[in-house]
């Protein structure tokens, strides 16, 4: 079969944006993610009006991107039952081809394709100069108890505060501190105000209802925020841990290792049977600990990236057939 060129989204019908925004969300739902139910509506109209940039191939395949301060954000989904690999890698093609020039990086993820589908395509995709993979791993693990150790106690020096008594700015700031050195750093925003964004859509509720009685900070006595811990919920039997936060300055003193017993223990009173979260695979002490505390991996997702090499190669960027 010969694969059709990529359309721009506006030229789509709205109701066949629609059905493919509602297929993604459904994708990754089931693979484990969280997206709210309003987002597939908004994106479907931002996309027919370009505000949101978009290529659809025919009826059953959709790439969007999102320029940020110094990357692209991009997304390829994949329906029906004919030459999905191939498709989407022309997708994938398309947004680099079409990455913003002062932007050099792409990172991207895909849906619609089985296990042995994605690893063709990641086997095609690393061929291109400039691309890589980033493995991520979903762990889950029951709850409730029985849990390591006994009666919970606080960390010394340091108190227990609800989330939302914290300054959205204090929040972002040991977001963006946390994650610095390690694999996970090119995962959180470019810029602050993006990452007071992230923060923002999470306690909002956009990538599923924000728990407050499941989520808690850690403040020192002199006021410094220390630690974080916040979850949501993905379905009535499954909570989800979006962020664990420690200070760097305050790491190997087990407040990771308390953040996540606390949410544990706090999901068992509110009646969750599964707790969830995800991990970079090359995030070893992050990976260390969860298997500790009884997680276990119950499935994967690719990160795809694409840096532009400074001298661009023959035939860059289309992928090996």
């Amino acid at each position: 079969m010969t694969i059709p060129d990529p359309r721009p989204a506006t030229e789509a019908r709205p109701d066949v944006l629609l059905e493919l925004v509602h297929s993604v969300r459904a994708a990754l739902l089931a693979r484990g993610e969280s997206i709210s139910s309003a987002w597939v509506e908004e994106a479907a109209h931002d996309l027919k009006a370009g505000r949101q940039v978009g290529w659809t191939l025919g009826t059953e395949a959709i790439a969007f991107a999102s320029p940020r301060a110094a990357r692209t954000f991009g997304h390829v989904h994949v329906e029906g039952p004919d030459d999905r690999v191939e498709r989407a890698e022309t997708l994938f093609a398309v947004l680099i081809t079409h990455l913003d020039a002062p932007l050099a990086r792409l990172e991207g993820g895909v849906s619609g394709l089985t296990d042995e589908e994605e690893a063709a395509l990641a086997d095609r995709f690393v061929r291109v100069p400039g691309a890589s993979i980033l493995l991520r791993a979903r762990m889950e693990r029951p709850v409730p108890p029985p849990l390591p150790g006994g009666a919970l106690s606080d960390p010394p020096s340091v108190e227990r505060r609800p989330v939302r008594s914290i300054p959205i700015d204090a929040l972002t700031n040991l977001d963006w501190r946390a994650f610095q050195g390690t694999p996970d750093q090119n995962l959180v925003a470019d810029t602050f105000e993006e990452d007071r964004q992230s923060v923002s859509d999470m306690l909002g509720g956009r990538v599923g209802r924000f728990l407050d009685e499941a989520s808690t900070t850690l403040v020192r006595p002199d006021g410094q925020l220390v630690g974080a811990v916040l979850i949501s919920e993905h379905d009535p039997r499954t909570a989800v841990f979006l962020d664990i936060l420690v200070d760097p300055s305050q790491r190997r003193q087990g407040l990771g290792r308390f953040l996540v017993l606390w949410g544990l223990r706090a999901m068992t009173a509110l009646g969750y049977s599964t707790a969830r979260l995800w991990v970079t695979e090359a995030n070893r002490p992050a990976w260390s600990l969860y298997v500790s505390l009884g997680f276990a991996v119950t499935g994967r997702a690719r990160l795809y990236r694409y840096i532009r090499p400074a001298v661009d190669s023959p035939g860059h960027p289309h992928t090996s057939r």
